[in-house]
């Protein structure tokens, strides 16, 4: 698969300031790929996601603003969340060493908080002993405190939890064959882990705050496996899954008898079953090893997001979108995908305006000679989307799973947090294509920056700063500052033929700000940071 990955290019991006209805969408980009793929909406509908590095997109998927972090040994951003309303945590790791139990490298946890325009602040590197190898991160949860909890992925069977200061609150390992899925806070402070285990079935456990495990119960044996999970206020939940899943590799044909079922679970505070629907795919499969994602609507119903698999194959085809009513009962389902290609799903999000925000990564014939890239979709409150739709119904049926409770126990590990330390990079959007999802085509004009970079002093500033150009501004010169979330704070004209330009922010609060300048030539911009 070939996809840029862009490192240290510096250049920033004017914020658009369109505030509006959000249209739908299909757009490809040619980025890197970041783990879970998070799909966060900002005040004025713009969206923030990670892909190796953070991009802001404007409503209608195109890229706003792009920053990146470097440095420090640590790999590009894996997952991000939001833990207020200019305040973001991420998850990344470092190489340490070469593995002493074997050929895979010693790999240490690495958490760190942004704004959104990529402004990196803390950032620790956490040391556990013994080490953990192969320990990369998997997903992120943030506590009612404002810390964090991360865990292992797949097989990792780790989790570690800080505080808001980033130092570590308790480390935990379990000696199983196994690995966290997911862990979500709880009312009152609980965990709720999602645990799949070899044989075991899908497995729910619900942790104390101190990482303890206070039930383990297993459900859908022997290969059924748990994926996603939505906490109601009432302190059950609904979880989604598989009810089976195969080792057998992705190009491998599969038995007539392998037919899973994705499947919705309600469970109590206690873990007992209250109901539980599988959805019949045939004849395609749904492939066990791409999570189900669910979220809950404004008007309380749920929306899943699948993947359809290849006819006869574990390796998917097609993204699939179903809204269900409280019961888990289907109100409507949507597929979609242009004959030829392969989509992969990764991540699901719900917008202010009603629309369903979703992505994931698409195999074939791609332009730039790509034959994979990441794709970002967005339907209406229907499932509808711009084109390529295929209509795909699914057979509703009644399961009856049984729960079986049994120990799982996790040892404690001590770990000590380290300060990295990286360099915020502010990145040019043109080298990041942006392609409609549609035509195939270059779906976003290809913007002007003919001027070189501006020096800003003193950066960081009071708040009054001077702006330095190579070269005298040309008539009809104006810049334009924006805060972090996109917002135009104001413009103004700038003075022709001067070299400097004079900056006041001093009525603002402190934080980070971008500063764009334009003229015939171009554009040119700079990050501004008012202490």
């Amino acid at each position: 698969m070939s996809m840029a990955r862009p490192y240290l290019i510096t250049l920033a991006l004017v914020y658009s300031c369109a505030i509006g209805a959000q249209p739908t969408f299909e757009r490809f980009y040619q980025s890197g790929t970041s783990y879970t793929f998070d799909l966060i909406e900002l005040p004025g509908h713009n969206i923030l996601t990670c892909m190796a590095v953070a991009h802001i997109l404007d409503p209608e998927g195109s890229i706003e603003y792009s920053s990146a972090y470097h440095g420090g040994g640590t790999y590009l951003t894996q997952t991000l969340k939001a833990a207020g309303p200019n305040s973001f945590y991420f998850t990344t790791a470092t190489v340490a060493a070469e593995c002493p139990f074997g050929d895979a490298a010693l790999v240490y946890t690495v958490l760190g908080k942004m704004d959104s325009v990529g402004t990196t602040a803390t950032v620790n590197r956490y040391t556990p002993d013994p080490g953990y190898c192969s320990g990369l991160p998997g997903g992120l949860e943030i506590t009612e405190d404002l810390g964090a909890i991360t865990w292992g992925r797949d097989k990792n069977f780790f989790a570690l939890r800080v505080d808001e200061t980033f130092q570590p609150i308790w480390a935990k390992r379990v000696a199983r064959s196994g690995g966290f899925q997911f862990l979500k806070g709880l009312p009152g402070g609980d965990l709720l882990a999602g645990i799949n285990m070899d044989t075991a079935g899908a497995v729910l456990a619900r942790l104390d705050p101190n990482g303890n495990f206070i039930w383990s119960k297993s459900y859908i044996r022997p290969r059924g496996i748990v994926q996603d999970a939505l906490i109601e206020s009432d302190d059950s939940f609904i979880i989604t899954g598989s009810t089976d899943s195969t080792k057998l590799g992705l190009f491998t044909p599969l038995p007539a008898s392998y037919q899973p079922k994705l499947f919705m679970m309600k469970l109590n505070g206690e873990g007992d079953v209250q109901w539980c629907k599988g959805y019949d795919s045939a004849p395609y499969n749904w492939p066990a090893y791409i999570a189900s994602k669910i979220k809950k609507t404004a008007d309380g119903d749920y929306v899943v997001l699948a993947t359809l698999g290849e006819l006869g194959y574990n390796f998917e085809f097609r993204p699939f979108l179903m809204k269900t009513d409280l019961n888990g009962d289907t109100l409507w389902t949507q597929s979609l995908g242009r004959n030829g290609y392969s989509y992969g799903t990764n991540n699901l999000a719900l917008l202010s305006d009603g629309g369903i925000l979703f992505n994931g990564i698409i195999y074939g014939d791609l332009p730039g000679g790509n034959t994979g890239m990441n794709y970002i979709f967005k339907s209406d409150a229907m499932g509808h989307l711009p084109c390529w739709e295929q209509d795909y119904s699914v057979q509703t049926l009644d399961l009856f799973p049984v729960d079986s409770s049994f120990t799982l126990i996790a040892e404690d590990v001590s770990v000590t947090a380290t300060p990295v330390f990286v360099q915020d990079t502010i990145l040019d959007p043109d080298i990041f294509t942006v392609y409609d999802g549609c035509t195939f085509t270059t779906g976003v004009p290809s913007r002007v920056h003919g001027r070189a970079k501006p020096a800003v002093r003193p950066n960081p500033t009071p708040g009054r700063f001077t702006v330095e150009f190579q070269d005298p501004l040309m008539k009809d010169s104006y810049y334009s500052v924006y805060d972090t979330m996109g917002k135009l704070l104001f413009q103004r004209a700038a003075a022709h033929g001067q070299k400097t330009e004079e900056v006041d922010l001093t009525g603002y609060s402190k934080g980070t700000y971008v500063i764009r300048f334009t003229d015939k030539e171009g554009t040119c911009y700079e990050r501004v940071v008012v202490e």
